[in-house]
């Protein structure tokens, strides 16, 4: 019996207008408040220098995205989502990973992020990759759902 690779034929690229239907599908299954559509489409039709919208591509189908943005040094990883369907497969690694790449090279010196604090996976996840808490947002997510603030130096290992 032979496994196949889950990140086999998987491709980090920009994401784009055409993208847009399956990535606001995503939104609407992974978040209980999700991006509005009118965002997506304002932020890819005039996309700002700072700002980065990339998804995880196999084939046709998008399978998970990341939004984040470098400015002065400092990056803010706004958005990461992965189906259900296609959870617990490596894809929310591999989208951080690449992030993180492409922050090292655009000479990004620190990251930041929030994660709700009932998020348990997801702070398993990052914690892997050297971030660490660093302040508490209350009601970021709404009122009684806090926020951890995560941060890693771009200097830290798992960059």
């Amino acid at each position: 019996m032979t496994t196949q690779n889950p990140l086999q034929n998987l491709t980090f690229e920009p994401m784009h207008l055409d993208d847009l239907q399956q990535v606001l599908d995503i939104e609407n299954q992974c978040f209980e408040n999700p991006w509005s559509n009118t965002y997506f489409t304002i932020s890819l039709k005039r996309p700002r220098s700072y700002e980065r919208f990339y998804v995880a591509r196999r084939e046709n189908t998008v399978v998970g995205y990341i939004v984040f943005n470098i400015l002065h040094g400092e990056a803010h990883i706004l958005n990461i989502a992965v189906p259900p369907a296609f959870q617990r497969q490596g894809i929310g690694k591999y989208l951080l990973t690449s992030a993180l790449e492409m922050i090292q090279v655009d000479n990004g010196r620190e990251v930041l992020l929030e994660v709700a604090v009932s998020n348990l996976p997801a702070q398993y996840l990052y914690r892997q990759f050297g971030f660490r808490i660093c302040g508490i947002r209350k009601n970021y997510y709404g009122r009684y759902k806090d926020a951890y603030v995560f941060r890693k130096g771009a200097k830290d290992d798992a960059i």
